[in-house]
C-alpha cells in the first residue's frame, strides 16, 4: 500500500495530487549503465566530472568502462523497456545532479520537430526553446527561459530526416557566432537515441559529412511522456510550440507572426 493518500501533493514535486500525477504511473527506475568485461566490486566515480573512471575487479585490478549512460526508464505493458531520457558518458544518479550538470553548459537548447501533410506540401515545424540553468543556492537551481519560437520548412528531401535538418537549424543558430566555439552547448531532443553515443564521439556524422560540432553535446528527453525531469519538459515544450503552428496553417492557412503573414508557399524548401 502507498504511503501518500490520494489527496496528497505528489512526492514527484509536480504539485498536482498524487492521484492525479504518479498514482497509476509504472515505476520508475533511475540507471547508471556500465561495461565491464570482468564481475566488478566497486568503481572509481568523480562526482565533481560525474563520471566513472574506472571499475575495481574482486583481484583489486581498475578495469577500463568503454560504456556509460545514466538513464530513466519504465518497462510498458509490452514488457519492454520504454526510455524517458538519457545522458551519455556520464553517471549522474539523480535529479539534483541533473541539475548541476546542465549548469555547467553556456546554453541548453532543446528542439523538437512535427510534420504534417497539408495540402499538396508536407510542412514541418521545428519548436526550438533554448535556456539556461542556473545555480541559486546550494543544491538549488533556477530555469532562464530566453526567447524561443520556431522553425519553419516544407517538403524536406526523402534523404534529410526533418528532425535532423531541426538540429542543423538550432545549430547554426545558436552556435555559429564567432565566439560560440569557447562556449559549451547541450542540445535535448527525442530523435535518433540509439545514436547519440556515435554522434557525440564524432564517430557517425548527422548527415552526409556534417559531424556534431565538437562544443555541443546531445542528450535525450522523451517528448511524449509526463515531464520526469528537466529534458522531457524541455522537448514537450517544444512539441506543443510546434503543434500550435501547425494547427493554425491548418485552420486558417497560414501562419501570422509579428502581424504579418506567411504562406505556405512562403516557407522555404531544404537544399542539401
Amino acid at each position: 500500500m502507498s504511503k501518500f493518500g490520494n489527496n496528497d501533493l505528489c512526492p514527484c514535486g509536480s504539485g498536482k495530487k498524487y492521484k492525479k500525477c504518479c498514482r497509476d504511473k509504472k515505476p520508475r527506475q533511475n540507471i547508471v549503465m556500465v561495461g565491464s568485461p570482468v564481475p566488478l566490486k566497486g568503481f572509481h566515480y568523480d562526482r565533481e566530472t560525474m563520471t566513472i573512471d574506472a571499475g575495481i575487479s574482486y583481484d583489486d585490478q581498475n578495469v577500463n568502462l568503454p560504456i556509460t549512460f545514466s538513464e530513466t526508464h519504465y518497462i510498458g505493458e509490452s514488457g519492454k523497456e520504454k526510455v524517458l531520457s538519457r545522458i551519455q558518458d556520464k553517471a549522474i544518479p539523480n535529479v539534483k545532479d541533473l541539475f548541476l550538470y546542465l549548469s555547467s553548459f553556456d546554453m541548453i537548447i532543446a528542439v523538437d520537430t512535427n510534420t504534417k501533410k497539408i495540402g499538396a506540401d508536407v510542412l514541418s515545424v521545428s519548436g526550438i526553446i533554448p535556456c539556461h540553468v542556473r545555480p541559486e543556492s546550494h543544491n538549488n537551481y533556477a530555469l532562464e527561459f530566453l526567447p524561443h519560437g520556431a522553425c519553419l520548412f516544407r517538403n524536406c528531401p526523402p534523404e534529410l530526416s526533418p528532425e535532423k535538418y531541426g538540429w542543423r537549424i538550432t545549430i547554426n543558430k545558436f552556435c555559429r557566432e564567432p565566439d560560440s566555439i569557447k562556449k559549451k552547448y547541450c542540445l535535448v531532443t527525442d530523435h535518433d537515441l540509439d545514436k547519440h553515443a556515435l554522434y557525440n564521439s564524432r564517430e557517425l556524422p548527422i548527415f552526409r559529412d556534417i559531424y556534431l560540432p565538437p562544443n555541443i553535446v546531445l542528450m535525450y528527453g522523451k517528448g511524449d511522456s509526463s515531464k520526469e525531469n528537466i529534458l522531457n519538459d524541455l522537448i514537450m515544450r517544444c512539441d506543443k510550440e510546434a503543434s500550435r503552428v501547425l494547427n493554425e496553417f491548418k485552420e486558417k492557412g497560414f501562419f501570422e507572426y509579428q502581424d504579418k503573414k506567411y504562406f505556405i508557399n512562403q516557407i522555404p524548401i531544404p537544399v542539401v
